[in-house]
């Protein structure tokens, strides 16, 4: 567990946590200013950590302050540490009695157990979420937190009780056959074993993988799991035991006891099944489209050779009418050749043909054949393995149509009669002429294969946007599974959790205020902004906005990195990863997935850096193990596999970042920052898989990693996406949900990193989305009344036609604020929330308010971003600095060229996670050798204005990631041990 105190406090922070009451204050009365200072903070350090301070060296100045505000006091620590210490424990002693503090005996062991048992080990916490939650109840129920090897003792005999009895509850479940076929599972005899063969992962979107998922998921059903037996634990929890099984092989599985083998085969069944089954949605959305893409290239290909555009039509089609007048009765060869000429008729036609409806069935043509000849084969396996479900009225048509296809007696049918069918909302218009027939006696059929293409391509949208479900799929779950439950019996508190008025008409009354502001702000300071204009073109008002001036280049930052490279001269990254962990412990924080671990101490962390820094750098394990530290391959890939795991990598980075924004001289690097920037890099990976994708942009197969860096550089959060993910989606999950110290307020982001939708929920969930326009010139600016109402002098010619609709925003605001509470609380996704909204819900009500709020908080922003140079000088600033970090990536993952070279979506999550933790421990480092140099008066007299500015913790010119790769854990870094850095 995790003890550190926080020493980087926000003004909000500081008045959430450390305001004295007015009882408080009266215990202060008689005492000297420096004992009234100091009995604060041990009254408020005990309620805040249920435990007092030994002593003052790591409180923090902002906290000494604040509270020295508070009680009229100006406090000086006191020299001598002997008084100090004495003064702590009276105080100490003063506080229990005002507290009536209890004695931590057998007593409150019981309770503290029981409490352990039944509320707080089911929910599976975050380590970081464990510890708060510990120190709450120890607070609350007045005892006084125990010392840490007390306590990881009394967590450690509640977690094994828990976990028997949890066992004995899902084994209890299971009936006879079910425990003989998760036995068998593990049966060798065929090879590979049938775990194995549940473990392997889905390949790339073609028929063989589709028909292997099917056969993995039939695997699972023939044991008989019962239904929805783990619907009652936490899905964290669920999901830990899960990623316990999955790290385990055949022959460790097997050692367990029996209760223990199958209650872990059990969980790690029933959640495969889930995956399974978003696997093979996942794998159908892919096929469909790439059927789609491929059909088309080919035509395109095809036509390009014939193609040739053919300009001045009119012009033609007025010679050929005029010659066709004059001689009605002549030929076309005679008439109309000699006046526009046969090559170029001929070009008329191919142009036609490319480019109306005769290209569209080309397409089709192309769709059907691919379709017919190699596809259809996964249609009725398809089928009869997915349950697909709908509330929606609107798309009961789609789900006749795959009952339809499902039934037997149809199977071997080659046309449906049109009445039999459902047509509507199932064909497109486009397709119409291709699906339905006539029959030689003239009747109206539908041609079978036809309308399979169709279903498929109409059931891949409604996927895509969850208006149509799979039963038992977790990604593609009920969407009201991904709302909160209990919305309507706690909507005050989700609101009070958002920080947003419970009123639809206060809300709509505030940001009408805010918009009409922004605008007449705007407005009234546009004459007098010379770097904003607006031109007319024609009708149309264009917004031009000047580029920003270069700033002039810092005049000793080269030298300064010069500097770094003259006192610590080729450091070896892994030295700069083991001098981190040896300051900030985040190894210690690595718990394996097994049941108990062996290595402990100095060892463990000895091995653990070496497995991240080979996962980090991509070189891979077998590099680190050639060397001279004492390990084998076999050993590294053991530590891999138990212990280096998405939970795991992420407390690390936390914990990192957070030393890093403790460590840090308000006089280098200012005041506490709470902007961020966000932005993507692409790294290439093997695509056997469903994450890999080709993008265009980058010309080139590969995976997308999303950064959260604050503006000195210290990464908060990173994301492993698709190339074709929403970077809105992933701009939210990183600002909610980074887990550090930090408080966000000011998101940066390029163009791709904004939409309507995206400032909607970023009202919402109160925090400012900052982008960087690319087309400034096209943006709209909104009214927030009628012209009739309100014009403005300067900016009328920029509006749209029509005003924000208040109306709707207050009829669907709470609709949207369920929306943004399940975002908040992480019921659901962003993506998946997202994706709702990006197709097919153009006349969705809870949409268009969505779209109303967004046109109204854009246009607030756009009115700052026009009206003020150092905003976009600020935003430009946030942005350059994320880019910096992103060139810093090829430089540390050098292996292999940069690419992931696993099809493992677990793997690759886990390369991306050891570079940012790698990225990290390097700036931490750079942090404190910069600090460590500027400490000398003549370095920070030298520096100016400029230099402070364009101060960043990225050089890399002094680090060597590349030769032998000794770990010697007893030599250090030669940093000066720092206060702050120790």
């Amino acid at each position: 567990m995790e003890w550190t105190l926080k020493r980087v406090w926000s003004g909000a922070e500081l008045r959430e946590h450390w305001v004295l009451s007015d009882e408080e204050i009266q215990l202060l009365k008689g005492r000297s200013a420096v004992g009234r200072v100091l009995f604060a903070y041990m009254l408020k350090h005990y309620q805040l950590y249920a435990r007092f301070p030994s002593s003052l060296s790591s409180v923090s100045t902002e906290v000494i302050d604040f509270l020295a505000a508070q009680v009229s006091a100006n406090f000086e620590r006191l020299d001598n540490e002997q008084a100090l210490k004495r003064s702590m424990r009276d105080y100490a002693q003063e506080v229990r009695a005002h507290l009536k503090l209890r004695r931590f005996d057998q007593t409150g062991k019981q309770d503290f157990k029981n409490w352990l048992l039944s509320e707080l080990l089911p929910q599976a916490l975050e380590p970081h979420r464990v510890t708060a939650e510990v120190k709450a109840w120890f607070s609350t129920q007045r005892y006084e937190l125990p010392k840490a090897k007390a306590l990881k003792r009394l967590l450690g005999e509640a977690e094994r009780i828990f976990e028997i009895e949890l066992f004995e509850s899902i084994v209890g479940a299971l009936t006879d056959s079910a425990c003989t076929a998760l036995n068998d599972l593990l049966d060798t005899t065929p090879r590979p074993s049938k775990f194995s063969r549940l473990r392997s992962g889905p390949g790339k979107p073609s028929l063989e993988s589709i028909l292997t998922i099917i056969d993995r998921l039939q695997l699972i059903r023939q044991i008989g799991l019962p239904s929805g037996f783990l619907d009652k634990f936490p899905t964290a929890l669920v999901a830990r035991y899960r990623q316990r099984a999955g790290s385990e092989d055949v022959w460790e599985l097997r050692r367990h006891p029996e209760m223990t083998r199958l209650a872990l085969l059990a969980i790690y069944s029933a959640k495969r099944e889930t995956e399974l089954i978003d696997d093979l949605v996942e794998t159908l959305i892919g096929i469909t489209h790439k059927i789609a893409v491929r059909a088309e290239k080919r035509v395109v290909s095809e036509l390009v050779g014939e193609l040739t555009k053919v300009n001045g039509k009119t012009t033609l089609l007025f010679r050929i009418a005029e010659a066709a007048n004059a001689e009605p009765e002549g030929s076309v060869r005679q008439v109309i050749y000699p006046v526009v000429g046969e090559q170029t008729i001929a070009d008329l036609v191919k142009e036609y043909r490319s480019d109306g409806p005769a290209y569209v069935k080309r397409i089709y043509r192309k769709i059907r054949t691919s379709y017919a000849q190699h596809y259809r084969r996964m249609m009725m396996p398809l089928l009869s393995t997915l349950e697909f479900r709908s509330t929606n009225l609107w798309c009961q048509p789609l789900l006749e149509a795959l009952s339809l296809l499902r039934c037997p007696h149809d199977a071997a049918s080659r046309y449906f009669p049109i009445e039999k069918v459902a047509v509507d909302d199932v064909i497109q218009p486009k397709w119409r002429e291709c699906v339905i027939e006539n029959s030689a006696r003239g009747q109206e059929r539908v041609n079978r294969i036809n309308y399979e293409i169709c279903v498929l391509h109409e059931l891949r949208a409604k996927l895509r946007t969850k208006e149509i479900w799979v039963e038992n799929a977790g990604r593609f779950c009920d969407p009201a599974k991904d709302l909160p439950q209990d919305f309507e019996a706690k909507r005050e508190e989700y609101c009070q959790q958002l920080d947003l008025p419970s009123s639809a008409e206060e809300f709509v009354r505030t940001l009408s205020g805010q918009m009409q502001t922004a605008l007449t702000e705007f407005d009234q300071g546009l004459a007098g902004n010379s770097s904003v204009r607006i031109k007319m073109l024609g009708d149309k008002a264009r917004i031009s906005v000047s580029p920003l001036k270069a700033q002039p280049e810092p005049p000793n930052l080269q030298a300064l990195r010069d500097e770094l490279v003259k006192r610590w001269p080729v450091t070896s990254l892994l030295d700069a990863l083991k001098e981190t962990d040896l300051r900030v412990g985040f190894s210690q924080h690595f718990s394996s997935t097994a049941s108990r671990q062996h290595l402990k101490g100095e060892e463990l962390s000895r091995r653990l850096l070496l497995v991240l820094y080979g996962l980090g750098t991509n070189m891979g394990l077998k590099a680190l193990a050639a060397g001279k530290n004492g390990v084998s391959y076999k050993e590294l890939l053991y530590l891999r596999r138990r212990y280096i795991h998405a939970d795991n990598l992420r407390q690390a980075t936390r914990l990192i970042a957070n030393a890093t924004m403790q460590i840090r001289q308000r006089e280098i690097w200012g005041d506490g920052s709470t902007s961020c920037a966000s932005d993507s890099t692409q790294f290439g990976a093997w695509d056997q898989n469903l994450m890999t994708e080709w993008h265009q942009r980058y010309n080139g197969r590969g995976v997308m990693i999303y950064w959260h860096v604050d503006t000195n550089a210290t990464c908060i959060h990173s994301q492993l996406k698709r190339c074709s993910s929403s970077e809105v989606a992933s701009m939210m999950e990183g600002v909610l949900h980074h887990c550090t110290e930090m408080e966000v307020d000011r998101q940066y982001v390029d163009t791709h990193g904004q939409s309507l939708i995206a400032f909607a929920f970023c009202t919402l969930l109160d925090f400012d989305l900052m982008p960087r326009f690319k087309g400034i010139a096209r943006q709209k600016l909104v009214r927030a009344r009628p012209k009739s109402e309100q014009s403005y002098r300067h900016i009328d010619p920029l509006f749209a036609n029509r005003p924000i609709d208040w109306d709707l925003i207050k009829q669907q605001y709470h609709e949207m604020i369920r929306l943004a509470s399940a975002l908040y609380t992480r019921t659901a996704d962003p993506e998946a929330i997202l994706r709702r909204f990006s197709r097919g819900a153009s006349t969705h009500p809870t949409y268009m308010a969505l779209l109303e709020l967004g046109r109204a908080a854009k246009t607030i922003f756009l009115c700052r971003y026009l009206n003020s140079e150092q905003l976009r000088q600020e935003i430009h600033s946030g942005l350059n600095v994320v880019e910096r970090w992103n060139g810093v990536n090829n430089f540390i993952c050098f292996g292999k060229a940069g690419e992931f070279t696993s099809n493992r979506l677990e793997d690759q999550e886990t390369s991306a996670l050891c570079l940012h933790l790698l990225q990290s421990s390097m700036v931490y480092i750079n942090t404190l050798m910069i600090q460590d140099v500027l400490s000398d008066p003549v370095w920070a007299a030298r520096m100016t204005e400029r230099d402070w500015a364009g101060l960043s913790p990225l050089p890399h010119s002094h680090y060597n990631p590349y030769g032998e790769f000794p770990l010697d854990m007893e030599a250090r870094l030669p940093l000066h041990d720092l206060e702050l850095a120790a």
